[in-house]
Protein backbone atom coordinates (compact mmCIF):
# COMPACT_ATOMS: atom_id res chain seq x y z
CA UNK A 1 0.00 0.00 0.00
CA UNK A 2 1.11 3.50 -1.07
CA UNK A 3 0.83 6.02 2.08
CA UNK A 4 0.29 9.49 1.73
CA UNK A 5 1.82 12.17 4.79
CA UNK A 6 0.21 15.68 4.80
CA UNK A 7 1.46 18.09 7.16
CA UNK A 8 0.16 21.41 6.87
CA UNK A 9 1.84 24.48 8.13
CA UNK A 10 0.98 29.08 9.16
CA UNK A 11 3.94 30.73 10.07
CA UNK A 12 5.82 27.59 12.16
CA UNK A 13 9.03 27.89 10.54
CA UNK A 14 10.86 26.89 14.05
CA UNK A 15 8.67 23.72 13.84
CA UNK A 16 9.95 22.73 9.98
CA UNK A 17 12.64 20.73 11.03
CA UNK A 18 11.22 18.84 13.82
CA UNK A 19 7.88 17.91 12.19
CA UNK A 20 9.66 16.94 8.94
CA UNK A 21 12.62 14.78 10.27
CA UNK A 22 9.85 12.80 12.54
CA UNK A 23 8.56 12.21 8.92
CA UNK A 24 11.77 11.53 7.33
CA UNK A 25 12.58 8.76 9.97
CA UNK A 26 9.33 7.00 10.05
CA UNK A 27 9.36 3.17 9.03
CA UNK A 28 7.52 3.53 5.57
CA UNK A 29 6.21 1.15 3.10
CA UNK A 30 8.09 0.86 -0.39
CA UNK A 31 5.84 3.56 -2.10
CA UNK A 32 5.33 6.57 0.37
CA UNK A 33 5.18 10.66 -0.33
CA UNK A 34 5.05 13.71 1.69
CA UNK A 35 2.58 16.93 0.64
CA UNK A 36 3.43 20.17 2.51
CA UNK A 37 1.12 22.77 2.46
CA UNK A 38 1.91 26.19 3.57
CA UNK A 39 -0.57 28.94 4.33
CA UNK A 40 1.15 32.01 2.54
CA UNK A 41 3.29 32.13 5.55
CA UNK A 42 5.94 35.22 5.87
CA UNK A 43 8.45 33.83 8.43
CA UNK A 44 10.68 31.43 6.59
CA UNK A 45 8.04 28.30 6.46
CA UNK A 46 7.48 28.00 3.13
CA UNK A 47 11.31 28.51 2.37
CA UNK A 48 12.16 25.86 5.15
CA UNK A 49 9.91 23.49 3.68
CA UNK A 50 11.04 23.90 0.23
CA UNK A 51 14.40 22.30 1.15
CA UNK A 52 13.11 19.59 2.22
CA UNK A 53 11.24 19.13 -0.89
CA UNK A 54 14.23 19.73 -3.07
CA UNK A 55 16.20 17.37 -1.35
CA UNK A 56 14.19 14.77 -2.48
CA UNK A 57 11.56 15.84 -5.27
CA UNK A 58 10.55 11.84 -5.87
CA UNK A 59 8.81 11.48 -2.40
CA UNK A 60 8.20 15.01 -1.33
CA UNK A 61 6.27 17.83 -2.60
CA UNK A 62 5.42 21.09 -1.38
CA UNK A 63 2.19 23.13 -2.06
CA UNK A 64 1.99 27.09 -1.28
CA UNK A 65 -1.70 29.00 -0.81
CA UNK A 66 -2.16 32.45 -2.09
CA UNK A 67 -2.66 34.85 0.95
CA UNK A 68 -4.08 38.77 0.56
CA UNK A 69 -1.88 40.45 3.10
CA UNK A 70 -4.50 43.18 3.14
CA UNK A 71 -7.28 40.74 3.68
CA UNK A 72 -8.34 38.98 7.51
CA UNK A 73 -9.06 35.21 7.27
CA UNK A 74 -10.74 32.58 9.78
CA UNK A 75 -7.68 30.23 10.93
CA UNK A 76 -9.81 27.23 10.93
CA UNK A 77 -11.35 27.81 7.70
CA UNK A 78 -8.13 28.41 5.82
CA UNK A 79 -6.14 25.49 8.04
CA UNK A 80 -9.25 22.92 6.62
CA UNK A 81 -8.26 24.43 2.97
CA UNK A 82 -4.89 23.85 3.14
CA UNK A 83 -5.63 20.20 4.63
CA UNK A 84 -8.34 19.80 1.55
CA UNK A 85 -5.64 21.01 -0.68
CA UNK A 86 -3.28 18.18 0.01
CA UNK A 87 -5.85 15.28 -0.09
CA UNK A 88 -6.82 16.01 -3.55
CA UNK A 89 -3.14 16.32 -4.20
CA UNK A 90 -2.82 12.78 -2.21
CA UNK A 91 -1.87 9.35 -4.53
CA UNK A 92 -1.75 7.01 -1.23
CA UNK A 93 -4.35 3.84 -0.50
CA UNK A 94 -3.64 5.65 3.12
CA UNK A 95 -2.72 8.47 4.80
CA UNK A 96 -1.79 10.27 8.06
CA UNK A 97 -2.30 14.45 8.61
CA UNK A 98 0.24 16.26 10.82
CA UNK A 99 -0.53 19.52 12.06
CA UNK A 100 3.08 21.67 11.14
CA UNK A 101 4.31 21.93 15.63
CA UNK A 102 3.64 18.70 16.14
CA UNK A 103 5.53 15.24 15.17
CA UNK A 104 5.50 11.73 15.77
CA UNK A 105 7.21 10.39 18.67
CA UNK A 106 7.83 6.55 17.35
CA UNK A 107 8.76 5.42 14.48
CA UNK A 108 7.47 1.87 14.03
CA UNK A 109 3.69 2.22 13.68
CA UNK A 110 2.92 2.71 10.16
CA UNK A 111 3.38 -1.00 9.18
CA UNK A 112 1.27 -1.59 11.92
CA UNK A 113 -1.56 0.27 10.83
CA UNK A 114 -0.86 -1.09 7.69
CA UNK A 115 -1.40 -4.54 8.51
CA UNK A 116 -4.66 -3.99 9.70
CA UNK A 117 -5.69 -1.84 6.81
CA UNK A 118 -4.60 -4.79 4.58
CA UNK A 119 -5.90 -7.52 6.61
CA UNK A 120 -9.38 -5.89 7.09
CA UNK A 121 -10.73 -4.26 4.15
CA UNK A 122 -13.91 -3.17 6.27
CA UNK A 123 -11.73 -1.31 8.30
CA UNK A 124 -11.11 2.88 7.00
CA UNK A 125 -9.01 4.24 10.23
CA UNK A 126 -6.59 2.61 12.82
CA UNK A 127 -5.86 5.77 15.57
CA UNK A 128 -3.81 5.49 17.81
CA UNK A 129 -3.12 7.71 21.27
CA UNK A 130 -0.95 10.90 21.39
CA UNK A 131 1.73 13.08 23.87
CA UNK A 132 0.26 16.31 25.02
CA UNK A 133 3.00 19.24 24.82
CA UNK A 134 2.38 22.27 27.69
CA UNK A 135 4.89 24.94 28.30
CA UNK A 136 7.47 21.83 27.05
CA UNK A 137 6.66 19.46 29.32
CA UNK A 138 5.27 16.08 27.95
CA UNK A 139 1.97 14.53 29.36
CA UNK A 140 1.22 10.82 28.25
CA UNK A 141 -2.52 10.16 27.12
CA UNK A 142 -4.54 9.18 29.93
CA UNK A 143 -5.53 5.00 29.63
CA UNK A 144 -3.29 1.64 29.67
CA UNK A 145 -0.92 1.33 26.82
CA UNK A 146 -2.32 -1.55 24.79
CA UNK A 147 -0.26 -2.66 21.64
CA UNK A 148 -2.56 -5.12 20.37
CA UNK A 149 -5.68 -3.52 17.89
CA UNK A 150 -8.66 -3.23 19.43
CA UNK A 151 -11.90 -3.06 17.20
CA UNK A 152 -13.80 -0.23 18.25
CA UNK A 153 -17.65 0.98 18.07
CA UNK A 154 -18.25 3.51 15.99
CA UNK A 155 -21.27 4.22 17.99
CA UNK A 156 -19.12 3.88 21.06
CA UNK A 157 -16.10 6.05 19.66
CA UNK A 158 -18.88 9.00 18.35
CA UNK A 159 -20.36 9.66 21.45
CA UNK A 160 -17.98 9.22 24.06
CA UNK A 161 -14.09 9.22 22.27
CA UNK A 162 -11.68 11.42 20.68
CA UNK A 163 -8.19 10.81 19.44
CA UNK A 164 -6.46 13.51 17.31
CA UNK A 165 -6.68 13.18 13.86
CA UNK A 166 -2.51 13.21 13.27
CA UNK A 167 -2.43 9.83 15.47
CA UNK A 168 -4.84 8.07 13.10
CA UNK A 169 -3.62 6.75 9.92
CA UNK A 170 -6.99 6.62 7.47
CA UNK A 171 -7.87 4.85 4.53
CA UNK A 172 -7.68 7.19 1.32
CA UNK A 173 -11.42 6.21 0.41
CA UNK A 174 -11.91 9.81 -1.25
CA UNK A 175 -13.59 10.06 -4.63
CA UNK A 176 -14.25 13.29 -6.62
CA UNK A 177 -18.07 13.67 -5.49
CA UNK A 178 -17.17 13.44 -1.32
CA UNK A 179 -14.15 15.75 -2.30
CA UNK A 180 -16.58 18.08 -3.66
CA UNK A 181 -18.89 17.96 -0.91
CA UNK A 182 -15.96 18.52 1.84
CA UNK A 183 -14.43 21.33 -0.33
CA UNK A 184 -18.06 23.12 -0.36
CA UNK A 185 -18.12 23.48 3.63
CA UNK A 186 -14.50 24.48 3.41
CA UNK A 187 -14.60 22.87 7.44
CA UNK A 188 -12.45 20.02 7.63
CA UNK A 189 -10.93 20.04 11.47
CA UNK A 190 -9.97 17.40 13.97
CA UNK A 191 -13.36 16.07 14.51
CA UNK A 192 -14.45 16.10 10.78
CA UNK A 193 -11.35 14.00 9.25
CA UNK A 194 -12.17 11.52 11.79
CA UNK A 195 -15.83 11.47 11.15
CA UNK A 196 -15.65 11.71 7.22
CA UNK A 197 -13.31 8.40 7.62
CA UNK A 198 -15.60 6.51 9.70
CA UNK A 199 -18.71 7.43 7.28
CA UNK A 200 -16.81 4.82 5.20
CA UNK A 201 -15.50 1.79 7.19
CA UNK A 202 -14.92 0.82 10.67
CA UNK A 203 -12.25 1.88 13.48
CA UNK A 204 -9.63 0.37 15.03
CA UNK A 205 -7.63 1.87 17.90
CA UNK A 206 -3.86 0.61 19.60
CA UNK A 207 -3.86 2.63 22.52
CA UNK A 208 -0.34 3.63 22.50
CA UNK A 209 1.19 6.92 21.90
CA UNK A 210 3.12 7.91 18.81
CA UNK A 211 1.86 11.48 18.34
CA UNK A 212 3.29 14.55 19.49
CA UNK A 213 0.52 17.39 20.00
CA UNK A 214 1.67 20.33 21.04
CA UNK A 215 -1.52 22.83 22.37
CA UNK A 216 0.43 25.72 23.48
CA UNK A 217 -1.19 28.37 25.84
CA UNK A 218 -2.53 30.90 23.32
CA UNK A 219 -2.96 28.76 20.03
CA UNK A 220 -5.60 29.46 18.12
CA UNK A 221 -8.14 27.42 20.40
CA UNK A 222 -7.16 27.99 23.79
CA UNK A 223 -7.25 31.59 22.52
CA UNK A 224 -10.83 31.51 21.77
CA UNK A 225 -13.79 32.88 24.19
CA UNK A 226 -16.17 30.22 25.09
CA UNK A 227 -18.80 32.11 22.61
CA UNK A 228 -16.52 31.38 20.51
CA UNK A 229 -15.63 28.24 20.95
CA UNK A 230 -19.32 27.32 21.09
CA UNK A 231 -19.62 28.86 17.71
CA UNK A 232 -17.17 26.79 16.41
CA UNK A 233 -18.46 23.41 17.64
CA UNK A 234 -22.10 24.34 16.24
CA UNK A 235 -20.26 24.59 13.08
CA UNK A 236 -18.37 21.10 13.40
CA UNK A 237 -21.77 19.77 14.68
CA UNK A 238 -23.42 21.05 11.59
CA UNK A 239 -20.21 19.81 9.03
CA UNK A 240 -20.58 15.83 11.00
CA UNK A 241 -23.98 15.92 10.00
CA UNK A 242 -23.54 16.89 6.98
CA UNK A 243 -20.22 14.37 5.83
CA UNK A 244 -22.19 11.00 8.00
CA UNK A 245 -24.68 9.26 6.93
CA UNK A 246 -28.59 10.26 8.72
CA UNK A 247 -28.18 6.61 10.50
CA UNK A 248 -25.67 8.32 12.63
CA UNK A 249 -27.48 11.71 13.58
CA UNK A 250 -27.78 10.71 17.47
CA UNK A 251 -24.98 9.72 18.22
CA UNK A 252 -22.72 13.08 16.26
CA UNK A 253 -25.37 15.19 18.33
CA UNK A 254 -24.44 13.68 21.58
CA UNK A 255 -20.89 14.48 21.00
CA UNK A 256 -21.61 17.61 20.40
CA UNK A 257 -24.16 18.03 23.22
CA UNK A 258 -21.59 20.45 25.17
CA UNK A 259 -21.44 22.74 22.39
CA UNK A 260 -25.38 23.38 21.87
CA UNK A 261 -26.01 23.57 25.36
CA UNK A 262 -23.03 26.07 25.89
CA UNK A 263 -24.06 28.10 22.63
CA UNK A 264 -28.02 27.94 24.56
CA UNK A 265 -26.82 29.36 27.98
CA UNK A 266 -24.56 31.75 25.84
CA UNK A 267 -27.25 32.55 23.11
CA UNK A 268 -27.98 36.05 24.05
CA UNK A 269 -24.31 37.43 23.58
CA UNK A 270 -22.73 34.52 20.72
CA UNK A 271 -22.65 37.38 18.44
CA UNK A 272 -21.08 39.72 20.51
CA UNK A 273 -18.65 37.44 21.91
CA UNK A 274 -16.28 37.32 18.94
CA UNK A 275 -15.57 39.34 15.93
CA UNK A 276 -18.20 39.79 13.99
CA UNK A 277 -16.60 38.16 10.65
CA UNK A 278 -15.72 34.94 12.98
CA UNK A 279 -19.12 35.35 13.62
CA UNK A 280 -20.23 34.94 10.04
CA UNK A 281 -17.69 32.53 9.09
CA UNK A 282 -19.33 29.65 11.56
CA UNK A 283 -22.65 30.89 10.39
CA UNK A 284 -22.07 30.43 6.85
CA UNK A 285 -20.24 26.94 7.68
CA UNK A 286 -23.78 26.00 9.01
CA UNK A 287 -26.11 27.37 6.32
CA UNK A 288 -23.13 25.12 3.43
CA UNK A 289 -24.37 22.01 5.72
CA UNK A 290 -27.82 22.49 5.73
CA UNK A 291 -27.58 22.86 9.60
CA UNK A 292 -30.68 25.16 10.30
CA UNK A 293 -30.72 24.33 13.85
CA UNK A 294 -27.06 25.43 14.54
CA UNK A 295 -27.76 28.37 12.37
CA UNK A 296 -30.89 29.34 14.50
CA UNK A 297 -29.26 29.15 17.31
CA UNK A 298 -26.58 31.56 16.96
CA UNK A 299 -29.43 33.56 15.58
CA UNK A 300 -31.45 33.30 18.69
CA UNK A 301 -32.20 37.35 19.84
CA UNK A 302 -33.43 37.33 16.03
CA UNK A 303 -35.99 35.00 15.98
CA UNK A 304 -39.45 35.26 16.10
CA UNK A 305 -41.68 33.73 18.69
CA UNK A 306 -42.10 30.24 17.04
CA UNK A 307 -38.15 30.30 16.08
CA UNK A 308 -37.11 30.57 19.52
CA UNK A 309 -39.62 27.58 20.72
CA UNK A 310 -37.96 25.18 17.81
CA UNK A 311 -34.90 25.83 19.05
CA UNK A 312 -35.76 25.33 22.44
CA UNK A 313 -37.23 21.65 21.72
CA UNK A 314 -33.91 20.96 19.56
CA UNK A 315 -31.65 21.82 22.54
CA UNK A 316 -33.83 19.85 24.65
CA UNK A 317 -33.25 17.13 22.83
CA UNK A 318 -29.58 17.54 21.96
CA UNK A 319 -29.42 17.48 25.82
CA UNK A 320 -31.06 14.33 26.22
CA UNK A 321 -28.37 12.71 23.91
CA UNK A 322 -25.70 13.18 26.27
CA UNK A 323 -27.09 14.24 29.63
CA UNK A 324 -23.59 14.93 31.22
CA UNK A 325 -21.85 16.94 28.73
CA UNK A 326 -25.28 19.84 29.34
CA UNK A 327 -24.13 19.59 33.11
CA UNK A 328 -20.29 20.20 31.70
CA UNK A 329 -21.46 23.05 29.35
CA UNK A 330 -23.18 24.66 32.81
CA UNK A 331 -20.20 24.22 34.67
CA UNK A 332 -17.66 25.59 31.74
CA UNK A 333 -19.81 28.56 31.69
CA UNK A 334 -19.97 29.43 35.47
CA UNK A 335 -16.30 29.11 35.63
CA UNK A 336 -15.53 31.06 32.96
CA UNK A 337 -18.02 34.23 34.74
CA UNK A 338 -15.75 33.18 37.66
CA UNK A 339 -18.87 31.99 39.63
CA UNK A 340 -19.05 28.70 41.84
Amino acid sequence: MKISFLVTYYQQARYVSESMESLLALDKPAEWEILIGDDGSTDGTAEAARAYADRDPGHIRLFVMDRDPGRKYNAVERASLNRLNLLRHAAGDCFCLMDGDDFYSETDFVPQALAVLESRPEVSAVGFDTWKYREGQPRKAAGPERAEPVPTRRRKYLRWQYTHAGAFVFRNVQGPESLRKLEELGFFDDNIITLNALNAGRLVRIHRPVYAYRQAEGSVYTAMRPEERAALNLAALGAGLRVMDPKWEKDVTARFATAVWMGWFLRKRLERGMDPERFRTYLDICRRAGFRQGENLMRYPALDRKGRRDVRRWVFRAGLQSPPRVLYAWTQVRRREGKP
